[in-house]
């Protein structure tokens, strides 16, 4: 047992002593990150298709407030677009209003750019749908198509 003792003391002195013998070495290091742009549109809520009567296409058009409901999160320091699908017909085009910001969105589509913020952005899409003249009055597609990109 005086042995066991005598070899577990001899091998914690020799361990203890180890680092003061060990040579020190330095080097010098460089790490770099690249972070990925990336936008994330979530639409809560969109009509799947819009009334159109008699009376709205004698007036041109029909208006369609709060139309579309979504969320954006967004980490490009750029900010990011919001596109727009183009309209076809019964419809000529969609004036699209969301805050102080408002688009027109045609045969050709278009865009809204948005600058970075931090978090997550909800947003409501107000609509007028202004109405070909030759329409007749239906139940047609809802013809918003909406989607974000990073910049």
């Amino acid at each position: 047992m005086n042995k066991k003792i005598t070899a577990s003391l001899m091998l914690a002195a020799v361990t203890a002593t180890m680092p003061a013998f060990a040579a020190s070495n330095s080097a010098q290091l460089t790490v770099s990150v690249e972070v990925v742009a990336r936008t994330i549109m979530t639409v809560d809520s969109e009509p799947g298709a819009v009334e159109i009567t008699a009376t709205d296409v004698a007036r041109g058009y029909v208006e369609v407030p709060q139309a579309v409901l979504f969320h954006v999160r967004s980490n490009a320091i750029n900010g990011y677009t919001m596109q727009f699908e183009p309209i076809g017909y019964p419809f000529s085009r969609a004036d699209i209003n969301w805050g102080n910001t408002a688009a027109t969105v045609g045969e050709d589509g278009t865009w809204l750019t948005r600058p970075y913020q931090q978090g997550s952005t909800a947003g409501a899409l107000n609509v007028r749908l202004m109405i070909s003249p030759s329409a007749m009055p239906g139940s047609y597609a809802w013809p918003v198509r909406v989607a974000a990109n990073s910049l």
